[in-house]
């Protein structure tokens, strides 16, 4: 059955259950929870079942010619509108207006092949002001026969009048035994059998999140670790040659500086745990525990925390089009501080 395929979601399946069997199904969902842990995927499987020909609305059979369609996503009653960058070099994707419209207009319809229409909205948070304002409107006078599902990361940044409308559904970071289902799963399909050891690599650095676990590139993850470890233990006023050097190779690999400020909060966080707690099952670099260690012993508690925050600030200024090589210099000159 199709909600079978939905895993480590267990409260999320169970109030949809529910609400699909006792044919109480609202106009509108709010599915939210940090990204990548299922949400969207969970939106397709409740669109099988509102128009599955054998099992439906209860479930779906995932064989039919309705569930084959939409597991494509070429139903006629399916339409999922995801945010675009307006340029090549925008770092936020956003929905316009003249997007929202668009949906609207086919919702005013009746269902062309299915039972229902169901409108997913991916990201919902990205809708401009005039395009929520819009929106809200549909909320407020939903469409005969259809389902809406605003999927979100970051629910704060809708408008609350829109949460107001929807149901709400909370979406937690997958357990690791789902994750490395799911990571076997995919990787299956590689021509090179993946070792355990990886597996467990993947999951355990996934932070419950599918899309970390099966797109790291861990060669450049190794990579990152080992330059990252390095640059903790050497910072000080003393070797600000080598400070500078590292910003200024850093600031030019703008697609993935997000991604190497993600993996130093990872490494800190590691440091943290093993000053604070003997245990080290919640450290997500089991394989570095050396080095971890030795950092640890160099480095004060508060250190360790002034940094980790440091980075975070660092994360949002970056995101909000701050200059890139300034910011980073910044970050480490409050790591020299800190150190």
């Amino acid at each position: 059955m199709s909600f079978d395929n939905i895993l480590g979601q267990d409260r999320p399946k169970q109030i949809l259950n529910k609400a699909l069997r006792s044919g109480r199904v609202p106009n509108a969902y709010l599915f939210y929870g940090q990204e990548s842990v299922g949400k969207k995927f969970t939106a397709i499987e409740v669109s099988k079942a509102l128009n599955c020909k054998t099992m439906g609305p209860a479930d779906s059979c995932d064989q039919c010619l309705s569930c084959l369609k939409i597991g494509k996503r070429i139903h006629p009653d399916l339409f999922i509108l995801e945010p675009k960058k307006s340029s090549a070099s925008a770092r936020e994707a956003i929905l316009k207006i003249d997007e929202i419209r668009e949906l609207q207009k086919k919702l005013l319809y009746l269902p062309y092949e299915g039972n229902t229409k169901v409108a997913i909205i991916n990201n919902a948070e990205c809708m401009n002001l005039q395009a929520a304002n819009s929106f809200l409107k549909t909320l407020e006078e939903p469409p005969t026969k259809t389902l809406i599902i605003l999927i979100a990361s970051n629910p704060h940044q809708l408008l609350p009048t829109v949460v107001s409308r929807c149901q709400r559904i909370q979406f937690y970071p997958l357990p690791s035994e789902a994750i490395k289902t799911i990571i076997s799963h995919h990787l299956k399909s590689e021509p090179v059998e993946s070792q355990p050891e990886e597996i467990e690599l993947r999951s355990r650095r996934s932070m419950g999140q599918v899309a970390y676990a099966l797109e790291e590139n861990l060669l450049e993850v190794s990579e990152d670790r080992e330059e990252l470890i390095r640059l903790i233990g050497i910072i000080s006023f003393k070797r600000m040659d080598q400070v500078f050097l590292w910003t200024k190779t850093k600031a030019k690999q703008t697609e993935r500086i997000l991604l190497i400020l993600d993996e130093l909060t990872r490494i800190l966080r590691d440091v943290v745990l093993i000053k604070v707690a003997p245990e080290t099952s919640l450290v997500t670099n089991k394989d570095l525990i050396k080095q971890l260690r030795t950092l640890a012993l160099q480095k004060s508690t508060s250190a360790l925390l002034t940094m980790f925050e440091t980075v975070q600030n660092t994360k949002a200024a970056i995101k909000l089009n701050a200059n890139s090589q300034l910011a980073l210099e910044n970050m480490l000159i409050n790591f020299c501080e800190a150190a």
